[in-house]
């Protein structure tokens, strides 16, 4: 009895000192995605010697390029983001991943895996920055200090383009190749949730998080 009695005791004391491991939960559920419009490649605008012979733009939405995240998760609070470089390389002249979501303060590495030359820039979203031209096996990387939607594009190559999201809170996720997504150990509260994708738009919703157990979303872009 004096045993139970004191791991009842250890139990509640943890409970105030770590409140995040018996009032989290976990929000789950799925991404429905309307059919895209194809979409057209703008023209290119140089003509030099490193201009590679891709003609096409991807043309349909996918979910790997859906972020889902929550939004008013522990204002205020600053997390550390990760040790190592993500990375978004220059692959068959495209941007691969073309949607990356990122926790402020990460940095970003841009590897070339073509046989010609491509310069990294950004003039909207988030800091302004150009990492210069680089070739096959070069990279460059650029830190993302706040919160920002950042539109990325390639000086030479005018149909490269991709998005890295910037967010202040780790509660973001990819949806899985059927539109599923699940974010776990969420503090109990009220949030918004929300979709995104670069060109069908986002949705929000206000979700309740449970302080143990799951809540149930569905989202449509």
């Amino acid at each position: 009895m004096r045993a139970t009695w004191k791991l009842c005791c250890l139990a509640l004391a943890l409970t105030h000192l770590l409140p995040g491991l018996a009032q989290a939960g976990t929000v789950t559920g799925a991404v429905t995605l309307k059919p895209a419009a194809k979409s057209k490649v703008p023209p290119r605008y140089y003509l030099g010697p490193y201009r590679s012979a891709r003609g096409e733009a991807a043309d349909s939405a996918v979910f790997g390029e859906v972020v889902v995240l929550l939004q008013g998760v522990e204002r205020g609070r600053q997390y550390p983001p990760p040790a190592r470089p993500l990375s978004m390389a220059q692959h068959g002249q495209q941007f691969i991943p073309r949607v990356l979501p990122v926790l402020v303060g990460t940095t970003v590495e841009f590897p070339n895996e073509d046989n010609f030359y491509h310069n990294v820039f950004s003039v909207a979203g988030g800091e302004r920055f150009d990492l210069g031209r680089f070739g096959q096996g070069g990279t460059a990387s650029q830190t993302f200090t706040r919160p920002a939607v950042v539109v990325i594009h390639c000086e030479i190559h005018a149909d490269m383009k991709a998005y890295i999201l910037v967010l202040d809170n780790p509660f973001f996720t990819l949806p899985d190749a059927g539109g599923r997504f699940q974010i776990g150990e969420v503090p109990a509260g009220t949030y918004t949730l929300k979709a995104w994708h670069p060109t069908q738009g986002e949705q929000a919703v206000q979700v309740v998080v449970p302080a143990t157990g799951t809540v149930e979303v569905g989202l449509s872009l």
